[in-house]
């Protein structure tokens, strides 16, 4: 018996292959009265082989979202009016708010505030409090609808002297203000009077500006009519003031003041015909339970899709936690029906834990949830096949699942190897029952050895040590 012994570093040549070309220095030949079998003698690899990579093809899945867009109505609300403002005269002028009411226009109180509903409290700040002209200046003037007679219906603003503030216990968030102004008389040149509307903040306890509007007054014209003043980002407020904010040489006076607030009614929305397709890519790496979740909720959080496992079970559970609430600014839900996207093959659904409820999409319900069929399965490297292209006599026998599109024929096994160890560490064979296999080989100048998992996906070990041998004999025959 001759024996040919190759002791191979993986990392030479073939480094970053799922192979090792062995080159003969020299050919093996045998004669018709001779045969050759190969043994596998030892091998020993580091286990740095990811369980999720590009490489074994279950490193990407696919989100498809079909967006809904709704459309809304908006309903405008008067909410400063003037009733209750009108009162009935009887033999007592008073009615229950302690008000007095002068005529249909004007309503007198001994105090500067008038409550005219049950919701706003007015209160005309003013530095001049007498009992003339008549009716005084602190008097309530009907400013609270459509001003047609603005010589009667009237309230001076004055910078830091004269102003209007609301109090609004139903903490109503006021869209716009309506506004109408008037000086009585006519000026010299053209004048440019700032008015503002400012918002009480209740979370800092301070008025902030919330609206302003440059009325240019002209020399002659004495009636501004029904100026609309949009407050930013209507707020819920407690407070509201309307200010003159500009020094005048002549008197402004407000004709009418309604604050509008708008609300919408929304309809269900409209799925959009044609889907989003994304696709997303987990990183090379050493998944367990817990790490695998958690990357799986890092990627499916744009689309409010959370991932838990099952501590009984051991499977996955995706929840649509979309909870998407339409606003005059935000009409289009991105994620108004999600599907799960994984490709068909054996080890990405094993990796997942479905099978049986597999299909191309699978839709994860709002405010519902999916789970897989059974545990999750993150090995994907239980066993290290290790083959090789020599003509066995007798072929090696197959039965095994396809992992991904990048099987092929492994070709005939020397041996298979527990892998399953934890990562990092050594995986180790040594041919101690002294296996061998005849060949049918007469001439051999390249042996090549490849590396796959159980699942026939070429495996691409960086690292390797083995050692292979040849053995040729005499047949029995010969003499």
């Amino acid at each position: 018996m001759t024996t040919y012994d190759f002791y191979i570093d993986k990392r030479k040549n073939n480094k970053n292959d799922n192979f090792v070309d062995i080159i003969l220095d020299y050919p093996i030949e045998i004669k018709d009265y001779e045969y050759l079998k190969v043994k596998l003698v030892d091998f020993k690899f580091l286990n740095n082989i990811y369980n999720i990579s590009a490489n074994l093809m279950n490193n990407q899945f696919n989100i498809r979202s079909y967006s809904k867009i709704y459309t809304y109505i908006t309903t405008i609300h008067n909410e400063y009016t003037d009733d209750g403002f009108y009162r009935p005269l009887g033999s007592n002028a008073f009615d229950e708010s302690g008000l007095v009411v002068v005529s249909d226009d004007i309503v007198a109180n001994t105090s500067t505030l008038s409550t005219i509903d049950k919701n706003h409290s007015y209160v005309y700040y003013s530095d001049l409090i007498t009992s003339s002209p008549t009716p005084p200046d602190y008097w309530w003037k009907n400013i609270f609808a459509d001003n047609t007679t603005p010589n009667s219906r009237r309230m001076l603003l004055e910078k830091d002297l004269k102003y209007i503030e609301i109090v609004d216990t139903a903490n109503t968030a006021i869209t716009y203000f309506n506004l109408s102004f008037m000086k009585p008389t006519t000026i010299a040149q053209d004048t440019i009077v700032t008015f503002k509307i400012q918002r009480f903040n209740n979370t800092s306890n301070q008025y902030e500006d919330a609206g302003t509007l440059n009325l240019t007054f002209t020399q002659d014209d004495l009636y501004y009519y029904d100026y609309q003043v949009y407050l930013t980002t209507p707020t819920a407020s407690s407070k509201y003031k309307i200010i003159c904010d500009t020094e005048t040489t002549f008197e402004t006076y407000i004709t009418e003041l309604r604050g509008f607030r708008e609300t919408y009614t929304f309809d269900n929305g409209t799925l959009s015909n044609t889907p989003i397709e994304t696709t997303l890519t987990i990183p090379d790496g050493f998944y367990k339970a817990s790490t695998f979740t958690s990357i799986l909720n890092t990627l499916l959080s744009s689309f409010n899709l959370t991932c838990s496992i099952n501590q009984y079970t051991n499977k996955l559970k995706i929840t649509n936690t979309n909870n998407f609430t339409p606003t005059t600014s935000s009409l289009n839900d991105l994620n108004g029906v999600l599907d799960l996207v994984i490709p068909n093959i054996e080890n990405m659904k094993e990796n997942w834990g479905i099978n049986e409820s597999y299909q191309q999409y699978i839709n994860i319900p709002l405010n519902g949830y999916y789970e897989g069929d059974t545990n999750i399965n993150l090995l994907n490297l239980s066993k290290i096949i290790i083959s090789t292209d020599l003509n066995f006599s007798q072929y090696t026998k197959k039965d095994l699942i396809i992992g991904n599109n990048l099987n092929s024929g492994i070709g005939n096994i020397l041996t298979w190897v527990d892998a399953d160890n934890i990562p990092l560490s050594c995986i180790k064979y040594t041919n101690y029952e002294n296996t061998l296999y005849k060949i049918e080989n007469k001439y051999i100048s390249k042996i090549t050895i490849r590396f796959f998992n159980e699942k026939q996906q070429p495996l691409f070990i960086d690292n390797g040590l083995l050692h292979l041998q040849i053995h040729k004999y005499f047949k029995k025959s010969h003499k």
